[in-house]
This record gives structure tokens, C-alpha cells and sequence, in this order.
């Protein structure tokens, strides 16, 4: 559909522009005039989606910080009292980033013909995560969008400090294991072959280890075609089975009671969920309405399968913390500070604290990751080293017996 680039007064006479999509001039003409403006410039922009999307791929994704900045820029800006359009306007001039410059044009275009704010940047899961969209929602539904993009923007940046953090503390592991994955395919592509044709020459029982690297040896030098077929269509797979829903609760479960990382990610949902259900119903939003917002925002299927246990609870009378008694995936401290909450009557003041404390827990973690992925880092080292010297070394020690009998 073609775009329009215009420049229009509105009744009070204030300048205005902005881009918008329509089949033809006069339809164009005709959405300015409904939008209540007065078209001063109307000009063709070619079709947005050839024009101006390009190839998506090639395209450069929209960063945290690129969130972060918008959602802090917006936030202030509702906040001063500036309508939405126009707050919406003026960020899509300052913007820089074009991926989401674009998005931001749409998703004024879309409030402008009716649409929430919600349901617009919802049309863009490229730029708006689902996370964010349903905090969004949050604050639409309980009045508090402008403090609720504040808690948004407060959660980003510490999700990506935390990102950051953990990119830090496993880099050099990272490293390592890189390094030591090229040496080795080095050792059974160029080193290896070498000493086989030598090895086969003489008619002695070689030692296990160095038949295993010959084997893998022989395997790539002769099947690696068929290998990265299989390696190919296996990822294949596992993206296609990702996107299931057996599949993605299969992932979600690994990723929270993985060894070292599991903790970490799981406190990190523990403090978004007890954070964002405690800004909810300090909003006022009924306690089941609240639970099936949040539901949306903890990014994992496992967690969203117990936030249903605590609404199923609510609307039999068990209450929150009843039906997560005896969960896998919960820890103990969350039912206990849930029940004290409902005894005392400020449950979301006891989630504020379990948010804080576990954004403590996580800082803790994080720190001391790199200390707890070292003797991991040593043992494989240690065991693909030795390995390694045994599969070369042993066998140039018995062909040395040999020679001296």
C-alpha cells in the first residue's frame, strides 16, 4: 500500500506531520480531514512495505538500549501531560534507530485511527517484545500507563545490566571452549591423518584413545557432507519443535532448573512476576485480572502453568498461596511471603520485598559466576587434554618398544 509523507495544521493552528498509509491520494486526503487537520503538503513516499522495510534480515535489530531510550522518553513526555499522538510524533522525529522509527510512525498512525496503545505496538513483536507489550497493557488497564512505562524502562535496564553482567563472567569460558573446539578439529583434520598413515604401517594393536581420534578422524574426512546435512535438518527440527507449544515448556523447564544458569534465570522471573503483581494490585486491578496480565509477562511457559494454579486457586477461594504449596518451580519463599501477604492484607507490599530481595540474590549470583564456572572449565580441559596426550603419546611410546626389541 502506497505511503504519504504530510504536513498539516490542526484547529488550533499548531504544525503537525507524519506519515501514513492509504490506497490512493484522495483516501489520504480524506484521514487528514478526519484526524481533524488542515493539509498543508502531501507527497508520495513510494510503498512502505518495498520501500521503506527493505529486506528484514538485513535489516539492524532494535537493541535494549533503543527500548530503553524510547520507553524513558515516552514515559517523561506522558508524564509533562503531552498527548499521546504527539508524544508519539515528536519520538518518531528524535528516533535514529530505522527499524524502530518505522514502528513508532505505525503505531501513531494506528492510535490515531482508534487503536490502543496496547494493541498497536502489539502489530510489532520485532521491536516491542511480549513482555513489554502486556506491561504496557498493565498500565493502560489500571490508569498508570506513564508510571508503568517508568517500571517497564526500570526493568529493562536491569534485565540488559544483568544480560551484560552474565556476558562478562562467561566470556572467557566461552573463549576457552572455542578455542579448544578449533585445536581439536586442527588435531583430527591436519595432525592426525599424519600419524595414522605412519600407525597403520606397523602391524601393533594401537591404543583406544588414539583409535577413537583416527575413527573421528576418517569420519569427517570422508562423511562430512552427510554431516552437515544432518546437522542442518537436526536444527531444523529443533527450531520447528521450539515453536510448539511441548516444545517451548520442554525449553522453558531446562532453562529454569539448568545446573549454575538455572537459579539465576529463575530468580530473575521471580523478582519480574512478584514486581510486576505487586505494581498491579497496588493499581487497584482485581486480583484475577491481575494474575492473567502477569501471566503474560514472565516469559516462561512452566511459570505461566503455576500463575494458572493461583488464579484457579483465587476463583475456588484456596487463595494465592495454597495451590502453589509443594511446587517444583516455586521457591518457598514466594508461597510463604504470599501467605503472609493474605494474612495481613498487603500482598503487594510482601511482593515488592521478594522482588527486592531476589534482585539482591541475583546481583550475588552474577558475581560469583565466573567463581562457580571454573572447576567445570578445568575438569573439561583437564579431561580433553588428556585425552588428547594419551591418543598421541601412547602409541609413539609402544612403537618405541617395538623398535628397541
Amino acid at each position: 500500500m502506497p505511503a504519504f509523507r504530510y504536513r498539516a495544521l490542526s484547529a488550533a493552528g499548531q504544525a503537525q506531520q507524519g506519515l501514513l498509509e492509504a490506497p490512493d491520494l484522495d483516501q489520504a486526503l480524506d484521514r487528514i480531514h478526519r484526524m481533524g487537520l488542515t493539509p498543508v503538503r502531501l507527497e508520495v513516499q513510494g510503498t512502505l512495505r518495498a520501500g521503506t522495510r527493505g529486506i528484514p534480515f538485513l535489516q539492524k535489530k532494535v537493541t535494549p538500549r533503543d527500548l530503553i531510550l524510547f520507553t524513558r522518553q515516552l514515559e517523561t513526555m506522558l508524564d509533562s501531560g503531552l498527548p499521546i499522538l504527539s508524544a508519539l510524533e515528536s519520538l518518531h522525529t528524535q528516533t535514529t534507530q530505522p527499524k524502530l522509527k518505522q514502528a513508532i510512525d505505525r503505531v501513531r498512525s494506528d492510535v490515531e485511527q482508534g487503536s490502543t496503545l496496547t494493541e498497536a505496538l502489539r502489530r510489532h513483536p520485532d521491536c516491542f517484545p511480549r513482555i513489554y507489550v502486556n506491561l504496557v497493557f498493565a498500565g493502560e488497564e489500571g490508569g498508570l500507563l506513564a508510571q508503568m512505562l517508568d517500571r517497564v524502562a526500570t526493568l529493562l535496564e536491569y534485565e540488559a545490566e544483568t544480560d551484560q553482567r552474565i556476558r562478562s563472567a562467561t566470556f572467557y569460558p566461552t573463549l576457552i571452549v572455542t578455542e579448544l573446539g578449533l585445536a581439536f578439529l586442527v588435531l583430527i583434520k591436519f595432525v592426525l591423518p599424519r600419524f595414522a598413515s605412519l600407525f597403520r604401517n606397523f602391524n601393533t594393536q594401537l591404543p583406544l584413545p588414539t583409535r577413537v581420534l583416527i575413527g573421528l578422524s576418517d569420519f569427517f574426512e570422508h562423511q562430512w557432507i552427510p554431516f552437515v546435512f544432518f546437522i542442518v535438518c537436526a536444527a531444523t527440527v529443533g527450531v520447528v519443535w521450539s515453536r510448539t507449544e511441548r516444545g517451548r515448556t520442554t525449553i522453558d523447564r531446562i532453562i529454569v532448573t539448568a545446573p549454575i544458569f538455572g537459579p539465576i534465570f529463575l530468580m530473575t522471573i521471580m523478582s519480574r512476576f512478584s514486581r510486576v503483581l505487586s505494581a498491579l494490585l497496588a493499581s487497584g486491578i482485581p486480583i484475577v485480572q491481575a494474575l492473567d496480565i502477569v501471566r503474560g509477562v514472565v516469559g516462561n511457559k512452566v511459570v505461566e502453568v503455576e500463575i494458572d494454579k493461583m488464579r484457579d486457586g483465587v476463583v475456588a477461594g484456596q487463595g494465592l498461596a495454597d495451590p502453589l504449596k509443594g511446587s517444583p518451580i516455586i521457591p518457598p519463599l514466594v508461597v510463604k511471603m504470599l501467605a503472609v501477604g493474605e494474612e495481613t492484607g498487603a500482598i503487594d507490599k510482601m511482593l515488592l520485598r521478594v522482588s527486592r530481595y531476589y534482585d539482591q540474590d541475583v546481583d550475588y549470583a552474577v558475581k560469583n559466576l565466573s567463581t562457580a564456572i571454573e572447576p567445570v572449565l578445568l575438569i573439561i580441559l583437564g579431561a580433553a587434554v588428556l585425552f588428547t596426550a594419551l591418543a598421541v603419546f601412547l602409541p609413539l611410546w609402544n612403537l618405541m618398544n617395538v623398535f628397541r626389541h
